[in-house]
């Protein structure tokens, strides 16, 4: 399909192109750092893997309801308010799980909903903006760029969290806090080039309230797969590790070095994506993730160590890091300009849903696992899911483009 083309009012500068990805780069840390920490603190104070997988899930519930709100809020107000509103909010929501933590277990669930709507805030802006002031056959190499800073702030806030918490104990949680101090007026001063929103007309407002949902369905689902297996893993897979004889630098150690290697992919695949299109590599990146899922219960099952797991999940951090990039290029790319906060809010609602049932289905599959002895494949059997789905749909979207 032709990529449609982009009102030239909204191209981005340098610097504001840097402060959307700082901006992204806080909201990965403040992810990566609380969801699995959170989770091993209460699996060491006796919680159930539902109890955990509940508090991990509500961040998840806000920005599955709330994106719509957001979209709205962006395509009336523009994206530099509504981004330096959500990094305000994750640092005072991320402070606020220490104090949850330190008071009582039951306040982390209102804390990680508001958490949840500052992501949404972030993610629409930025990702409105970014893909309204980049030409088409640069749109798959800025969103690896913007995902990549994502993902590395992910990752080492995973990394991270560890040696802080014993260090700082829940002090640490105002770390990022202090960060968002920090990273607000250099956003505020980068995002000044950014332009006002125009009044709409009743054309523009009938071309924003019309998407076509079928060409952009398969790039919802690269939402859905990341959803899952950012949230789904990394929220509830310490559980599975602490039961696999893990302790809990080594299952942090697996899920920030499954989300190291989803960053490492990005730019590899948001410049094939523009030079060969999104459908190949999304194949690719589909049959690289079935395999690298199955290979990985096998070894977790079979009592391969922690090195095996390491590297198994690395692999399906790859494939499905890689997922990314490469779908927002595909709704830049179908959808029009005025257009674009309505899809971006569906990705991001996608993505909360995703978020929401993963970590719930990763807890479901634990006990069934348990249950059963097959402990091991529960979280894996969840990649093994989600990238089943994919081929299929790769022909379905061919289908419906016809």
């Amino acid at each position: 399909m032709t990529p449609q083309p982009r009102d030239e009012s909204q191209a981005l500068n340098t610097r504001a192109v840097v402060a959307l990805v700082i901006a992204m780069g806080l909201v990965g840390v403040s992810f990566g750092a609380s969801a699995p920490l959170v989770a091993s603190i209460l699996e060491e104070r006796g919680f159930s893997e539902y109890y955990t997988g509940a508090v991990s899930a509500t961040l998840s519930l806000a920005i599955a309801l709330l994106s719509p709100f957001a979209g709205t809020l962006v395509a009336r107000l523009g994206p530099r308010w509504i981004t330096l509103t959500g990094i305000i909010l994750q640092g005072l929501c991320f402070s606020a799980l220490g104090l949850a933590l330190a008071w009582h277990e039951h306040l982390l669930f209102p804390v990680r909903f508001l958490l949840g709507l500052a992501a949404a805030f972030t993610f629409i802006a930025a990702e409105t903006a970014l893909l309204r002031g980049v030409q088409p056959y640069q749109r798959g190499r800025a969103m690896a760029a913007y995902g990549t800073v994502l993902g590395l702030g992910y990752g080492g806030g995973v990394l991270l969290s560890a040696p802080a918490y014993a260090w700082f104990g829940l002090w640490c949680f105002a770390l990022v806090g202090l960060l968002a101090v920090i990273v607000a007026p250099v956003c505020r001063w980068g995002l000044k080039s950014l332009p006002r929103p125009k009044p709409e007309t009743d054309s523009s407002r009938r071309r924003g309230r019309h998407l076509r949902w079928r060409l952009v369905i398969l790039g919802l689902f690269g939402a859905v797969i990341f959803g899952v297996l950012d949230n789904g893993m990394t929220g509830i897979y310490p559980v599975e590790g602490h039961r696999l004889g893990f302790d809990r630098s080594q299952t942090l150690n697996i899920v920030g070095v499954m989300l190291i290697a989803s960053v490492l992919a990005q730019p590899l695949c948001g410049v094939l994506a523009d030079r060969i299109g999104a459908l190949r590599v999304l194949a690719g990146l589909g049959l690289i993730g079935l395999a690298g899922a199955i290979t990985t219960g096998w070894l977790a099952w079979s009592g391969a160590g922690y090195g095996p797991n390491l590297l198994g999940f690395a692999i399906v951090g790859l494939a499905g890091g890689g997922t990314y990039p490469v779908c927002l290029k595909l709704i830049g790319d179908r959808v029009r300009s005025e257009a674009l906060p309505k899809a971006n809010a569906a990705f991001s609602a996608a993505y909360g849903w995703a978020s929401l049932f993963g970590p719930i289905a990763g807890a479901l599959m634990i006990d069934i696992a348990m249950r059963t002895g097959l402990l091991g494949w529960a979280l894996p059997g969840l990649a093994m899911m989600v990238f089943a789905i994919l081929l299929p749909m790769l022909a379905l979207d061919r289908h419906w483009r016809r």
